[in-house]
């Protein structure tokens, strides 16, 4: 795990057949119960992918905090999500995101948790800027090779990812399979204790 960061031609992360192994409409669905002023942080976004979808779903109830380290990246995604009010463009480090504290309900991690190299800071982190009561949605490769996606060592099985939401005292509130590429977990906090 970590050590590998997208770095291939950008062109890729909007090509139509990705919404085969991440399907827009399933992932969003995940996300229950928008209330008004929902926060939400699409984390590692990207060019948007799922940045625009997300803010589309809460347009008048919240914001979308699209979050990544690649200025380029967010610059696409500044072209392409010009007038969405309530898509706000952030840069940051793994490690140190500029959101306030105790601001964000739900973060969404598409194809980043393999990505991190260091679970624990990067998780410390989002209990930082999230509420006390917070979810995370995580959507990642699973262990099967194909043609698609990081190398098999690069991935992360899904058992060790629950473990490690568990030890730290997240429940599972939902597993869902978005497509036979990719797998979902979202995970649920009601109390920040301090991490294991």
């Amino acid at each position: 795990m970590g050590g590998h960061k997208f770095h291939g031609d950008i062109t890729r992360l909007d090509n139509p057949k990705r919404n085969e192994v991440f399907p827009v409409d399933v992932i969003v669905g995940a996300l229950e119960g928008i209330d008004e002023g929902t926060a939400i942080a699409d984390l590692g976004c990207g060019t948007g992918y799922l940045s625009i979808p997300l803010a589309k779903r809460v347009e008048g109830k919240g914001d979308v905090y699209a979050v990544d380290i690649s200025d380029e990246m967010l610059k696409v995604l500044g072209e392409k999500a010009e007038g969405a009010a309530n898509l706000k463009l952030i840069k940051s480090e793994e490690n140190s995101i500029p959101l306030p504290n105790g601001l964000i309900d739900t973060s969404f991690m598409l194809a980043v948790y393999h990505e991190l190299d260091d679970p624990e800071k990067f998780l410390m982190e989002v209990r930082r800027f999230s509420k006390p009561v917070h979810k995370i949605v995580i959507v990642d490769w699973n262990q099967t090779e194909g043609e698609m996606g990081p190398p098999l060592n690069e991935r992360v099985r899904e058992e060790d990812i629950i473990t490690f939401f568990r030890n730290r005292g997240y429940g599972v509130m939902k597993r869902f399979s978005p497509s036979p590429y990719v797998f979902g977990v979202v995970f649920r906090i009601s109390t920040c204790r301090a991490p294991v």
